[in-house]
């Protein structure tokens, strides 16, 4: 009865033996059920959502293909009508985690960190007010995202560096391809420019004033750098993502980016004094590294919420202590991290936001290039290369990718998620 036969049965026309047509078979509805809003339109392969299950009327059964995005009917009895359930695309961080199932801890930071990562391991450590963090450290090989382009419509390349305390993935800039070795965003600028202004210790301040030890009515030419660099690729109208969103909506203004101005040694004074920055006990003499930021005026961010909320544009760049974590050292060369790897050429040193002492300067610690990837000191107003540094909010998704240099992670962005800080 469920055959239909057409034909003779002749040589000239012979029996065809066909299936008889089953009925229709409607889609009733779609739900998402792990979803911050409903998507407005039945979701589309690539759109940041996967098929659970379906569910099906009158004893059809069927799943969804999330490869061929459609339907499979196993079971059918018409007429039926399916329901097909979504779920969005798990959270970047989430998705970091699931690849990399091996959490491992360091107890010691006092030789240079070259191990590999073997695609699946990453750190946890204390951070911010005691939460756990998440870092990449030594040889990492699955720690690439594929995010954003330049003025010249190049892609962006990044390294993750950790999954800060809220969620949020900490970027380091890694080029316009994955294999750039000289991965800045200016490859001359100083810290602080002097003109012919005297040296003042608040110098090291990513925003500062001259007489006090933690002010900020001035802005440091790094950080005029990069908010000039952000403003024209991140937050642009004319560079948007696949959705016509402005790449600045996937970056989280709650992320701190530390400038650790407090003292080990010594007593802070604008002027005439000697003394030594807490980094630069830990780094250097200790091997002690720290993700918490003691004072809530050296946490850098565009929010009141967790921060000095001082920055016009969520961007900054890596601590010393980041380095060390990622297996940086004072004074001793790395060539085999991740932190390396991208800034082989060009100049000598590359900032980061870390003071380390005043003498009759102010000094910044830096990381080496072509001085083979460690951490040294240099003088604020001296000339160098800079790496900018963003946050991804927590609710940004994970699109596709494993981190690897074929496939890098991609993200993707709700609705809500474009509309929180984090």
């Amino acid at each position: 009865n469920d055959v239909e036969v057409s034909g003779s049965g002749t040589e000239s026309d012979p029996y065809v033996f066909k299936e008889k047509p089953k009925g229709d078979v409607n889609i009733l509805a779609y739900t998402c059920s792990t979803c911050d809003t409903m998507p407005s339109s039945f979701p589309t392969k690539g759109e940041g959502y996967f098929g659970l299950s379906v569910t099906c009327t009158n004893g059809t059964t069927a799943t969804w293909d999330n490869s061929l995005w459609t339907i499979l009917l196993e079971t059918v009895n018409t007429p039926t009508s399916c329901t097909i359930d979504f779920e969005e695309s798990p959270k970047l961080y989430a998705q970091i985690l699931k690849d990399n199932s091996t959490v491992s801890t360091r107890s010691s930071f006092s030789s240079v960190f070259t191990t590999s990562n073997n695609g699946n391991t990453i750190y946890s450590a204390s951070g911010q007010g005691g939460a756990t963090t998440y870092y990449f450290a030594g040889n990492v090989t699955n720690n690439y995202v594929k995010f954003g382009k330049d003025t010249s419509g190049n892609n962006l390349y990044w390294r993750i560096v950790r999954i800060n305390e809220d969620s949020s993935v900490r970027l380091l800039y890694a080029g316009v391809s994955v294999s750039d070795t000289k991965a800045y965003s200016t490859t001359s600028t100083q810290f602080r420019s002097l003109g012919s202004a005297a040296y003042y210790a608040s110098e090291v301040g990513y925003m500062f004033s001259l007489t006090s030890q933690r002010g900020s009515d001035r802005t440091s030419t790094l950080k005029t750098h990069f908010d000039s660099w952000y403003n024209s690729n991140l937050n642009s109208d004319s560079i948007v993502d696949n959705k016509g969103n402005k790449f600045s909506t996937y970056i989280s203004k709650t992320a701190i980016y530390c400038n650790d101005r407090s003292l080990q040694t010594g007593t802070w004074a604008a002027e005439g004094q000697s003394f030594h920055y807490s980094a630069y006990t830990r780094l250097y003499t200790n091997k002690a590294p720290t993700f918490n930021c003691d004072s809530s005026l050296d946490r850098f961010t565009a929010s009141n919420t967790t921060g000095n909320n001082l920055l016009t544009y969520p961007i900054a760049t890596i601590t010393a202590d980041e380095v060390a974590y990622a297996g940086g050292v004072y004074d001793v060369n790395n060539t085999s991290y991740y932190i390396y790897q991208n800034a082989t050429s060009e100049k000598n040193y590359w900032w980061t936001m870390t003071p380390s002492f005043m003498s009759y300067y102010p000094y910044m610690f830096m990381v080496g290039a072509t001085y083979n990837g460690r951490l040294e000191v240099e003088e604020v107003g001296d000339y160098f290369s800079a790496r900018p540094v963003i946050s991804l909010k927590s609710c940004v998704q994970w699109k596709e990718g494993n981190g690897t240099t074929s496939t890098p992670y991609v993200v993707d962005i709700t609705d809500t998620c474009i509309n929180s800080e984090n």
